[in-house]
């Protein structure tokens, strides 16, 4: 089923001059004859029919017809009745986003794969606040510089959250896509991380505590510790201790399981948080201060010591699904999480609090930044971090 829907270039409304984006959906030859309605329903679960019926009666619909026996449309009204290779229209307004880095480095690309030392503060798809300052929006437009396409030319293998920098794999086949997600699923695949903790952890420990979505925070996204009798589901993981810097140590993570968040509840249950980390290791009344953005002042940044969590995706092996070939694949430690240890090695770290950006002018942090799932790739394995 093809399903064409193409964002193109932003636009001003003439009479207010708000800036504003036509999302264009082409009806394809199933759904020939289906009501506007049900059509836009079917595109915008979220939106409640009034809402859509709302915006029909606004004129933010229009519907573009090339062929047919009918080309006149009419009056819009929720019960008209498209034909295929119509195309439907919808005026959206482009909201204010928070700004992200788009400074991702390609590590290999061929015909099917692709993929990305991926940044820290980039979300990978849209959601929450976030759409076209996420990296596959920006992929499809060629950094803005093309029509949005979003006929999924590329897929997401697996996710990583928008803080968390690394090694990232998508795929530019639907097929190769799935024989790599599968891959993820069977745990056939070679994952690596590496994360700035606080205190002295031992030179080598593991944690094998199940895990399941808190029932006591106010945040719905927080996972904790839990006993699969109560719950939880299985959960592995594997560390070693590399460096110790001042009252910090990098540690490597090795999952097993791949549960939302894992890496870091295992690190904060171990009594080793994650530095940065504005979800675990801090209190329920910090953490809601971040998920919130109320009452964050400089200090509360500043506890932190970075304005992300240090958490890095620094290695990740598979079988390329057409060759057969073991393709394994590495970031170092980026120059953010190699200075702060090196700061807390001479003694001499002082906060950047620059590197927030203001406080006022944008979220710090979202609804979105704390889910690793999304309703368009809910299918997709969650990365364990």
């Amino acid at each position: 089923m093809a399903n064409n829907l193409t964002t193109h270039r932003f636009q001003t409304d003439a009479g207010s001059g708000e800036e504003y984006y036509l999302v264009t959906h082409e009806v394809s030859l199933q759904h020939g004859g289906i009501r506007l309605d049900r059509f836009l329903k079917s595109r915008y679960r979220k939106r409640s029919r009034e809402v859509l019926k709302r915006a029909i009666d606004e004129g933010s619909i229009s519907i573009r017809r090339t062929g047919g026996p009918h080309l006149r449309v009419g009056r819009l009204k929720p019960s008209t009745v498209l034909l295929s290779g119509d195309q439907v229209l919808v005026k959206s307004e482009r909201k204010p986003e928070p700004r992200v880095n788009f400074d991702y480095r390609v590590i290999f690309e061929d015909e099917t794969l692709f993929v990305i030392e991926k940044p820290a503060n980039l979300p990978v798809h849209p959601a929450g606040r976030y759409f076209f300052n996420t990296l596959l929006v920006h992929l499809k437009t060629e950094g803005m510089k093309n029509p949005l396409k979003m006929e999924r030319e590329y897929f997401l293998v697996h996710r990583i959250d928008k803080e968390t920098s690394g090694i990232l794999v998508l795929s530019k086949d639907r097929e190769v896509c799935t024989g790599l997600t599968q891959q993820f699923a069977s745990r056939t695949t070679e994952k690596r991380y590496l994360a700035v903790v606080r205190g002295l952890p031992p030179a080598e420990f593991e944690v094998g505590e199940a895990m399941r979505r808190s029932r006591n925070s106010k945040i719905s996204l927080k996972m904790e510790i839990a006993p699969e009798s109560e719950g939880g589901q299985s959960a592995y993981t594997r560390f070693r201790r590399l460096e110790v810097a001042g009252d910090f140590a990098l540690v490597e993570c090795f999952p097993k399981t791949g549960r939302q968040h894992q890496i870091r509840v295992h690190l904060e249950h171990a009594g080793h948080p994650i530095v940065g980390d504005k979800l675990y290791g801090i209190t329920e009344a910090e953490a809601l201060r971040f998920f919130e953005r109320s009452h964050l002042s400089a200090e509360a940044q500043a506890r932190m010591l970075l304005p992300r969590h240090a958490l890095h995706a620094t290695t990740l092996a598979f079988v390329h699904p057409r060759t057969g070939q073991r393709m394994e694949f590495h970031a170092p430690l980026p120059p953010d999480l190699r200075g702060f240890l090196d700061a807390q090695s001479r003694g001499d770290f002082k906060p950047d609090l620059s590197a927030w950006g203001p406080v006022q002018e944008e979220a710090i942090y979202t609804a979105s930044d704390f889910e690793s799932d999304s309703e368009e790739d809910h299918e997709l394995p969650t990365d364990s971090e």
